[in-house]
């Protein structure tokens, strides 16, 4: 006989009615401005006969969320549109599993092998693409993703629903004026859902030197919402803990700094609960994102945050990652090479493994997976080509390995929310014209205008992220030759030259790894998150 058991370990799951059942959601749903109840959100799963409709239903939900529908008939399990709460099952016999715990998961289907297709994904791009895990058996749901399973057959039935892709389709006949105000009408929106859920607690801010993260600063500033604090981190004096403290100070926002340094965070790494956050946040698919970790903890153990503080990082849906080579190729009117598609995934996303091992790796085992899912052997109109490179974007690293960095505010008692992956905000954003899409041109504007309207401040102080990465430092940092071989002696040498170069990156977080794993690793061409990607797989696997 088919059962289907459910394990929730976070305590954020409320429960709701059903008339034949049990329903759990876990987040906030949100629907025509208003938030609604847990059963209200649990109506939206009642299976219909029209699936195109029910699908229409689901896409329509906003807010961030994952919600479980567990009645006589089956079960429906659906994450939003970001995979910002994941869902893990597999099947065992004629018993499914479900749970936000994917290693619970692992122990009821008994898997305890490593995947060899899954293990290159995870050593080349620090996570497991599609829906696998480093476990065969453990599955994970997609962003934008329902499943459903079937009790009333004999055996189990499993199927899953897509409800939501992010794929760019330009809208004709948008002149920039009204995209800008349009714009501004749906942040405003966002920003009004953002500070219902906030509800009166303080709102935390990570405020880097992009433009992000300060879009949110000042539309909460211009709000004058009452509690607020910034905060940057790195080791002392960084180019981006100065840009953002220089934001904070024309928006009038409280601000405070977290310094980084190799030995505090040799300090953490040692400890229980370091090891315990990474293989919790991992899910079995991917890295744990720790650049928020140290500085959360230290501003929870040092009362600056208030327990269950309303954390809002930057996280947005806006990429400025798309290759040039496809707007070229839009305004010179042709197509893109059948193999330019994988080619500027490998070069983007699958990178943590810089020689020629990895590249290697890529070709035999990680190409035939991503040509499962995407035309790689397909000469792509550029339109269609931006579309599928955006799209693994946003349901590969950045649902997987940059929205799951809210584990981190979760660790240590706190709560957050992304207004930059509103609904709303993400389904303009599929519309804008396509040279909005180079170098985020349109948005980039819209921040420092507003930015210069709500503090006063004139001079553009344009994007301390990305001048950092061009710097000489950053540029050495990327190159092959200084991480084996001779060029490995030419970086110590220089590191005792020109100690700035010892610290690493803005994060020092270089000091996690033991020094001597760290040479080895580095010899071999990994970089720093392929680094953190093989001692996770040498303690856990």
């Amino acid at each position: 006989m088919s059962s289907i058991h459910c394990h929730f370990a976070s305590s954020r799951w409320q429960p709701g009615r059903l008339p034949d059942g049990r329903g759990h959601v876990c987040g906030r749903v949100w629907l025509d401005g208003r938030e609604l109840s847990p059963d209200a959100a649990l109506e939206r799963l009642e299976p219909t006969g029209d699936v195109e409709a029910w699908r229409r239903r689901l896409g329509e939900l906003n807010g961030f969320h994952a919600l479980v529908r567990d009645a006589q008939d089956g079960l429906v399990a659906v994450v939003d549109r970001v995979r910002s709460i994941p869902l893990f099952y597999g099947i065992r016999g004629d018993a499914c599993y479900l749970s936000d715990d994917a290693d619970w998961v692992r122990q009821q289907v008994g898997e305890d092998r490593v995947d060899d297709e899954a293990r290159a994904d995870f050593e080349l791009a620090g996570y497991v693409t599609g829906r696998d895990t480093l476990f065969r058996r453990v599955k994970q749901l997609r962003a934008g993703e329902a499943l459903v399973v079937n009790t009333t057959e004999p055996g189990l039935s499993l199927s899953l629903e897509r409800y939501y892709r992010f794929r760019h389709c330009a809208e004709s006949g948008h002149d920039e004026s009204s995209c800008l105000a349009r714009l501004e009408e749906v942040l405003e929106a966002a920003c009004d859902r953002l500070i219902a859920t906030a509800d009166g607690r303080q709102i935390v801010v990570p405020l880097s030197g992009g433009y992000d993260s300060r879009l949110i600063a000042t539309l909460l500033a211009r709000r004058q919402y009452p509690r607020m604090l910034a905060y940057a981190y790195g080791y002392r004096d960084n180019q981006e803990a100065r840009v953002s403290r220089e934001v904070a100070g024309a928006l009038g926002l409280p601000w405070t700094f977290v310094e980084y340094s190799q030995q505090a965070w040799g300090r953490v790494a040692e400890s229980e609960a370091y090891w315990r956050y990474q293989r919790w946040a991992s899910g079995w698919n991917a890295i744990a994102n720790m650049q928020d970790w140290l500085a959360v903890k230290s501003l929870t153990e040092r009362g600056e945050v208030e327990p269950g503080s309303l954390f809002v990082p930057g996280h947005c849906c806006v990429t400025g990652f798309v290759p040039s080579s496809a707007f070229e190729a839009r305004r010179e009117d042709r197509q893109m090479p059948a193999d330019a598609l994988g080619e500027a995934l490998r070069q983007r996303h699958f990178t943590l493994n810089a020689s020629e091992e990895g590249e290697a790796l890529f070709h035999d085992r990680v190409l035939p997976r991503l040509a499962l899912d995407y035309p790689l052997d397909e000469a792509l109109e550029p339109d269609e080509f931006i579309r599928q490179f955006v799209q693994f974007g946003w349901q590969e690293r950045q649902a997987k390995f940059i929205v799951n960095s809210v584990r981190s505010f979760e660790f240590f008692g706190h709560d957050w929310w992304m207004p930059l992956y509103d609904r709303d905000f993400m389904a303009l954003w599929q519309t804008v014209p396509y040279h909005w899409l180079e170098c985020r041109a349109g948005y980039v504007s819209f921040v420092e205008a507003l930015f210069a309207e709500v503090s006063g401040h004139q001079a553009p102080l344009g994007n301390a992220a990305h001048r950092s990465r061009q710097s000489l430092r950053a540029r050495l940092s990327r190159l092959a030759a200084f991480r084996r071989g001779p060029g490995a002696r030419v970086k110590r040498l220089a590191k005792r030259l020109l100690p700035g170069l010892a610290r690493g990156n803005t994060l020092a977080s270089t000091g996690r790894f033991p020094p001597e794993t760290l040479e080895r690793l580095r010899s071999q061409g990994y970089s720093h998150n392929g680094v953190a990607a093989q001692l996770f797989l040498e303690r856990f696997c």
